[in-house]
């Protein structure tokens, strides 16, 4: 086989495997749709981005974008291709996500998602979870967004819905979170505006509040646990709180006892990735001792405050 046929094999058959670099600035742009936006996502000058993906699909021997208006197109070749790249994404940030938790200094702080109401009470009880894990820092992380443990964008999650099933995830039930309708003390409850929840937050704790409202009309629908607690407190409102905030407050009472079908079941929630640090492990542990310590107030079987 003389020279030109050795070409033209290696042509048509004996692709080498892309580089990963070059696999991240097609997926960059693929994502994008935009050389200039990519180039900043990458750090790279517009023009040396230009060029990378040129060169590409040089090697390639294929034609992976189309110019379209102030966009680029992927052709069917580049749109199957960055569902490819996708993946290798993927892996890549797991692989630079295990190598982060592998690494951490000793003093590094221990990330805790919740949503608003457990990080309220992680926030009432922080002392007690740093000491039980002896003297770790923890970060509460307020948030209804469900951050992905596998990238490493939190170390321990308080979910309040079924343990994920993708690979690599340990989960635990510590308990259950109830919540009742309250109202000040100095107020009518037949008198006061009602407020309930966006059917999104809670479409259980949503038709709880109208059967109780039977036909009067709603104020407002608050998604945020501690705005509606506040509205209670404040503005004499009647809505639905957690049985641990509204119990222990001496300003409100309770209206009729937590409904079942409103609870929410608490999981402790990690990954394999995290579980490596010691420091994680000592904050799980303190977390579930606090969980158990606290089981009956979350469940609204303490007396509310006379």
């Amino acid at each position: 086989m003389g020279p030109a046929a050795s070409a033209a094999s290696r042509r048509d058959g004996d692709l080498a495997a892309p580089g990963w670099d070059d696999i991240g600035i097609f997926h960059a742009i693929a994502e994008s749709g935009s050389l200039a936006l990519a180039a900043v996502r990458l750090g790279l000058s517009e023009a040396t981005t230009a060029r990378r993906l040129k060169a590409f699909e040089r090697r390639l021997g294929l034609l992976l974008f189309r110019r379209g208006a102030n966009r680029l197109i992927p052709t069917e070749a580049g749109a199957a291709l960055a569902r490819e790249a996708e993946g290798v994404a993927t892996a890549v940030a797991r692989f630079a996500s295990r190598a982060r938790a592998a690494r951490p200094e000793a003093s590094a702080p221990v990330r805790v998602t919740a949503t608003t109401s457990i990080s309220l009470f992680l926030t009432k009880h922080a002392g007690t979870i740093s000491a039980g894990a002896g003297g770790v820092e923890i970060v509460i992380i307020s948030t209804r967004q469900r951050l992905d443990l596998a990238r490493g964008d939190a170390d321990i999650a308080v979910r309040m819905s079924r343990i994920p099933e993708e690979p690599g995830h340990y989960g635990q039930k510590v308990g259950r979170l109830v919540q009742a309708l309250y109202v000040r003390r100095d107020v009518d409850p037949e008198a006061a505006p009602i407020i309930s929840v966006s059917r999104e937050t809670s479409s259980r704790i949503d038709e709880h509040i109208i059967a109780y409202a039977a036909g009067r009309p709603i104020a407002a629908r608050v998604g945020d646990s501690a705005a509606r607690y506040e509205s209670v407190r404040s503005a004499g409102a009647v809505s639905m709180v957690p049985c641990f905030m509204g119990d222990a407050d001496p300003l409100l009472r309770r209206l009729a006892p937590p409904p079942d079908l409103t609870a929410d079941e608490i999981f402790l929630v990690t990954h394999e990735v995290s579980r490596q640090r010691p420091a994680v492990v000592a904050v799980l542990a303190a977390l579930r001792k606090l969980f158990r310590d606290h089981r009956a107030g979350l469940e609204g079987q303490v007396p509310p405050t006379k």
